[in-house]
């Protein structure tokens, strides 16, 4: 799937900010950890950026809500903080399995719990558009999208871009329904 719209995938439409996993220990063949350290270290370093420059709304689609980048208390933190301080926010969480042995200890689910008027939570097992991507956006201007097969990450700020992510954004939450996980809580 391209990061850009209509075939676009000029460097003035993305931003590549998170490098992909390699290291000098990767190409010889040795562990990887410190390679996926950095990468959850600066991908957590650009969500959380985005996260707080945040004034009305953010969506997150996410097929495991991310539990190293998502469930921690900064995420929570900034998105509590866009709750309370924002006039008519609007957060919208988009996941695949909402079972709730995945969602039990997720501080996203407690959060959504918390504050119902506020933050939705969806679920959407599978969708054709929906490859398995987290993408996270923030007052429609801005995105952080991490495709997993490439295990890279980017930033969007192009406004033709982010258009093209929120459309799709749009349409998946529009084919999914309220998470099973929060009906069974209230």
């Amino acid at each position: 799937m391209s990061a850009g719209v209509n075939g676009s995938n000029s460097k003035a439409d993305t931003k590549e900010l998170i490098p992909q996993r390699t290291s000098e220990t990767d190409k010889a063949g040795n562990s990887s950890t410190s390679a996926e350290t950095q990468f959850v270290a600066e991908s957590f370093e650009q969500l959380t950026g985005l996260l707080k420059s945040a004034r009305r709304s953010i969506d997150i689609a996410s097929p495991d809500l991310e539990p190293a980048l998502l469930d921690r208390s900064e995420v929570v933190s900034a998105l509590s903080c866009l709750a309370r301080t924002s006039r008519q926010p609007r957060i919208r969480i988009l996941v695949a399995d909402d079972s709730p042995l995945r969602l039990e200890r997720h501080r996203l689910a407690a959060l959504t719990r918390r504050l119902t008027s506020s933050v939705s939570l969806h679920r959407l097992t599978s969708h054709p558009e929906w490859q398995g991507e987290t993408l996270v956006i923030a007052d429609r201007r801005q995105a952080l999208l991490l495709k997993p097969a490439q295990t890279l990450g980017i930033l969007l700020d192009n406004p033709v871009t982010i258009t093209g992510w929120l459309d799709k954004f749009d349409r998946l939450w529009h084919a999914s329904t309220e998470s099973r996980e929060l009906r069974a809580q209230y």
